[in-house]
């Protein structure tokens, strides 16, 4: 892909510009897909569910600092603290990706760390991560009914250890005073982890007394 700038003094065209620009070599996991289509989806919904600009600014740079060569630095400069913070929070920690020796933890070990920050973390993070996450499950859901149960295969991680972070991170979303469970982008995560549309998910793992869910 070339580089692309649209000229205009938005700051969010200036951030699809920047994001564009990031992930013009990368692409969608086991896919031919341009990767910019994910942080596009990621801010769509975001737009949608009238997130300030600056929530809407990390949700097009969500990944860049976590998956290209981009530091929070980058981000800070060009955007401002309120959006660098947000796309730290929504990145992996560093200790977590280089552990130990430069070994990562375990998936398992990451999507908790994810799952706990979420939990605890204010709106607006609360609001990103639900809209990347959406994103995310709304790619498995399609692969699903394209593949079947080979859709696994993409993972680092079982089919019910996917279905216990997904339904953990729906608890955490809706966690708390900072919740967002009036929000729209919500509702529709709630739908595809085990509402009457996409039940199947909520079915790959057991509720506990407490309502939390593990795998089966």
């Amino acid at each position: 892909m070339e580089t692309m700038t649209f000229q205009d003094n938005n700051p969010i065209v200036k951030a699809f510009n920047f994001a564009y620009n990031a992930h013009k070599n990368t692409h969608r996991k086991s896919s031919t897909i341009p990767y910019i289509v994910h942080p596009l989806d990621v801010a769509s919904t975001l737009m949608k569910n009238n997130a300030l600009e600056h929530v809407v600014i990390a949700g097009l740079l969500h990944d860049v600092v976590e998956d290209e060569d981009v530091t929070l630095s980058d981000i800070r400069d060009a955007f401002g603290e309120a959006v660098a913070t947000l796309v730290d929070g929504a990145s992996e920690p560093e200790e977590l990706i280089h552990a130990d020796g430069g070994k990562s933890k375990t998936w398992p070990e990451r999507k908790a760390h994810t799952i706990e920050f979420i939990k605890n973390a204010g709106r607006d993070m609360k609001l990103l991560s639900c809209a990347d996450k959406l994103a995310n499950l709304r790619d498995i859901i399609r692969d699903y009914d394209r593949l079947g149960d080979g859709v696994w295969d993409i993972f680092n991680a079982s089919k019910t250890s996917v279905a216990w972070y997904y339904t953990s991170m729906l608890d955490a979303f809706g966690n708390g005073d900072e919740g967002i469970r009036d929000m729209p982008a919500f509702k529709e995560f709630e739908k595809c982890v085990g509402g009457d549309v996409w039940g199947w998910v909520r079915g790959w793992c057991m509720e506990l007394e407490d309502g939390r869910y593990v795998g089966k």
